[in-house]
């Protein structure tokens, strides 16, 4: 194939753009020129070592077949090629063959199968090319996925291998035996046949033995985006290899309507290039995985393009989740140009965005992910008309960019940054000292603080491991009476088991319909998905109380819970976030890790089990040292 004569040179107008948070289709193109190569060194690499594997290369002919097929279809069409080459799903499988080629990592399957997704690429590329070929491929599940087109079912699930042929007269078909699955795609390689719902000319539907990769599409405001919404490539999970999973007709017009709501909303909104978002979101992934309280979606940089997404209730939450992995996306393929920060793959430090640590590269991957996120919100906000819309989407973007600007302050702290990676951050931070924190309204704002402590509290309530010789020198002075000991102890970070929070969700409730979370409190429950108990999916009546307000209260139902519970992670930040100003309050707030372990260190001294000393008491005890 065409030989890479160059080394890729990103302008400095890309540069500065994407250190920004946003970068439009021109600076989209230079980063997918980057993947284009990245993905060629990988085939290359891949033939090459397959060539000489001796599982390999079963019943299919010898490697270099569809590697010439490539050539061909190059020859005839280069744009044809790259759209293989750069469709997300082929870079989940250049990767995860690789590693198996190199005996990195296990497989049910039989590796000439793995391998045999290149023997269908090349086809694909060969039928959008409109050449003549005929090749053969692997059969799994009952069919062939045609990567970047569709999946072909066999009547006959048994066949190991089949043959995508397209003769002189310019029809194609898949056959195995005595079998054939007409292809639905013309000599100039357009679908042809049932087209489903909004899917555009270039991508067939569903058609007899023929499940077409399905578009989906929004325009508005000048702006035009259609991934796929793949539900067939085993390949498009890039967690896990996934049978085809056809949606039914209900969800494909949910995921259709949601999608065009949500781009609605990416379209309108001027703080990240809605182009620049369509051009690196190639495909949207339906999988059944949560992220309690939030919309599930996950991007890797193995799958350049590729999004995974839990069902969307709502175009909003779909809109914020399409600017974030866009974020990533992004960045994944600039650091593959362009060096950023050196080793950072400790995983101690506290991310506000998530329960559990991090190291500082997924620090920096979040921190330009909410770059975008906080503007999608910003912009949202100045949109809104007066009321609980305008609050919550106020609520969002200060939550955001606080977080944002914490994890911006970490890696400036503690990363090994290279000249073009503290430029990087340089610029970030220019973006988000553009949306002032302080011109939020109170109301909005308090809460957002609320809910970025909370997280603190419970990381480190998780997290953070106190000195056992200091903390048990602690307890004996609790234990004597005595004044608290001169020296705090050390803490290292122990990554401990997570559980979805509660809290944050009701303060979107409340925000989003007070009169609503007003009958909810009044009721005295509410079912949130995300697990059962305090601090999972079901809040009681101390969470459903703090979110309304009344603290005292709330202070009453979090003691209560530690008397019976006195390990109730969430109680202990629930008790820090209710209890009034005082000593007690910095301890709870500044040293909750240090309350915990001597509170956990005088219950397991005391002759009889029980829930321990008076938490408060103790703060008060531990702030007059420590605070």
């Amino acid at each position: 194939m065409t030989a890479e004569r160059s080394f890729h040179r990103l302008s400095e107008r890309c540069f500065t753009e994407l250190g920004r948070g946003t970068g439009g289709v021109s600076s989209v193109a230079e980063l997918r020129s980057g993947q284009r190569s990245r993905t060629m060194l990988l085939l290359r690499a891949l033939v090459g070592i397959a060539s000489g594997h001796p599982a390999l290369p079963g019943p299919l002919p010898g490697v270099r077949e569809p590697w010439r097929l490539l050539i061909r279809a190059e020859r005839a069409d280069p744009a044809a090629v790259d759209r293989v080459l750069l469709h997300p799903q082929t870079g989940t499988w250049l990767n995860r063959c690789l590693r198996r080629l190199r005996g990195r990592s296990p497989g049910t399957a039989p590796l000439w199968t793995e391998t045999g997704y290149l023997y269908a690429l090349a086809a694909s590329a060969a039928l959008l090319a409109g050449i003549d070929f005929r090749i053969t491929v692997a059969v799994r599940e009952g069919g062939v996925m045609l990567p970047a087109l569709g999946f072909a079912r066999l009547p006959d699930r048994t066949a190991e291998t089949a043959e995508v042929v397209r003769g002189p007269e310019g029809k194609a078909a898949l056959t195995a035996g005595p079998h054939s699955v007409p292809l639905p795609f013309d000599r100039a390689g357009k679908a042809t046949g049932n087209r489903a719902g909004n899917a555009p000319a270039e991508c067939a539907g569903n058609a007899p033995g023929w499940y077409g990769l399905r578009r989906l599409r929004g325009e508005h405001h000048g702006h035009i985006s259609a991934p796929f919404l793949d539900d067939v490539d085993p390949y498009r999970d890039f967690l896990r290899t996934t049978p085809p999973e056809r949606l039914d007709e209900d969800e494909w017009r949910h995921w259709r309507t949601c999608f065009d709501g949500a781009w609605r909303l990416v379209a309108e909104q001027t703080q990240v290039d809605p182009g620049g978002i369509a051009a690196c979101i190639g495909s949207l992934v339906p999988v059944p995985y949560t992220a309690h309280p939030e919309l599930f979606s996950a991007s890797s940089p193995e799958a350049h393009g590729c999004v995974l997404l839990g069902r969307p209730a709502d175009p909003l939450a779909l809109a914020a989740s399409l600017v974030h992995e866009a974020q990533h996306i992004k960045l994944s393929a600039l650091m593959d140009l362009v060096p950023l920060i050196e080793g950072g793959l400790e995983e101690v430090h506290h991310a506000p965005w998530r329960p559990d640590p991090r190291p500082l590269r997924g620090l920096l991957h979040g921190v330009y992910a909410f770059l975008g996120v906080t503007g999608f919100w910003w912009d949202r906000w100045h949109r809104a008309e007066a009321g609980p819309v305008r609050d919550t989407a106020a609520f969002e973007f200060a939550l955001r960019r606080a977080q944002t600007a914490r994890g911006l302050r970490t890696l400036l702290t503690h990363a090994r940054l290279t000249p073009r990676g503290e430029r990087f951050l340089r610029l970030a931070g220019e973006r988000l000292a553009d949306w002032p924190a302080e011109t939020v309204p109170a109301l909005p704002r308090r809460w957002a603080d609320a809910v970025l402590l909370d997280a603190e509290l419970l990381y480190r309530l998780r997290h953070l491991r106190c000195d056992p010789e200091r903390t048990a020198q602690w307890a004996r002075a609790r234990h004597q009476g005595a004044a608290p000991p001169r020296d705090l102890p050390g803490t290292v970070v122990r990554a401990a088991p997570t559980e979805s929070p509660t809290r944050p969700a009701l303060v979107r409730r409340r925000l989003g319909d007070p009169v609503a979370y007003a009958r909810l409190h009044a009721d005295g429950g509410v079912r949130l998905p995300g697990g059962d108990g305090p601090g999972g999916g079901t809040p009681d009546a101390a969470d459903l109380d703090w979110a309304a307000g009344r603290f005292a209260a709330a202070l009453d139902g979090y003691r209560a819970r530690l008397e019976k519970s006195p390990d109730d992670l969430s109680a202990w930040a629930g008790l820090a976030l209710s209890v009034p100003d005082g000593t007690a309050r910095r301890a709870l707030r500044t040293r909750p890790e240090l309350v915990l372990a001597v509170h956990r260190a005088l219950r397991d001294a005391a002759a009889h089990p029980g829930p321990g000393p008076d938490p408060l008491a103790l703060a008060e005890w531990i702030g007059s040292r420590a605070g």
